[in-house]
């Protein structure tokens, strides 16, 4: 899956200081994913300071954000895309 493709997938936002506030899609962020029955659902992970955010702590910070409100129910899993 491409980039492009992706960002029509986010359901969800977070940034590296935990708040779940969406804010523009840049270079910098993140996406990352999860495959979803027939669709996936991404999560963007922005950071504040200039790209400073790699793949472990995007994805560490999608899957807690998600971990906290419950999207997983008892299945946390990893991510099928990291973006």
């Amino acid at each position: 899956m491409k980039r492009e493709t992706a960002i029509k997938y986010i359901g969800h936002h977070v940034d590296d200081a935990g708040s779940p506030h969406a804010q523009p899609i840049t270079d910098c962020t993140k996406l990352v994913g999860w495959q979803c029955s027939f669709e996936p659902m991404f999560v963007a992970v922005h950071s504040y300071l200039n790209c400073a955010c790699d793949d472990d702590e995007a994805e560490e910070l999608a899957t807690d954000y998600l971990c906290e409100i419950g999207w997983f129910g008892d299945d946390i899993r990893e991510p099928d895309f990291i973006m």
